[in-house]
């Protein structure tokens, strides 16, 4: 089966990626930051990167058809430890349901200085 390539609107066009892949029911979402869809930092602190990743995901997910209650994982990058109870206070608002598998890392840092937090995630949605 082909691979269906995708960059919604609504996110900040990629740089040198593609934003959604699917594979048959499988869908991969890149890593999303706090990015508003002029290009914009959302904020410098946690919580508005955070929801912007969020808001970025869900945007993502619904280009494909799918939602929240899809992902099957996400893999978490922050930049301070010190962030992570911010990151899941924002994180709560929008993963409500059944939380899906989840790997957190803390990284020396991510494409650009100011980013505090990055999410990929996997999505499945049978056919």
């Amino acid at each position: 089966m082909p691979l269906q390539r995708h960059n919604p609107e609504g996110i900040s066009p990629p740089r040198g990626f593609t934003h959604v892949v699917r594979a048959g029911e499988v869908i991969y979402v890149a890593g999303q930051v706090g990015r508003r869809p002029d290009g914009s930092l959302a904020g410098p602190d946690i919580a508005s990167q955070t929801d912007q990743v969020f808001l970025n995901l869900k945007t993502a997910l619904e280009s494909q058809g799918a939602g929240f209650d899809d992902v099957t994982k996400i893999t978490v990058f922050l930049t301070r430890r010190e962030d992570i109870p911010g990151f899941r206070t924002a994180r709560d608002k929008h993963l409500t349901g059944d939380p899906p598998a989840s790997t957190l890392l803390l990284v020396s840092g991510l494409a650009e200085p100011d980013f505090l937090v990055e999410v990929e995630a996997t999505a499945h949605i049978p056919s």
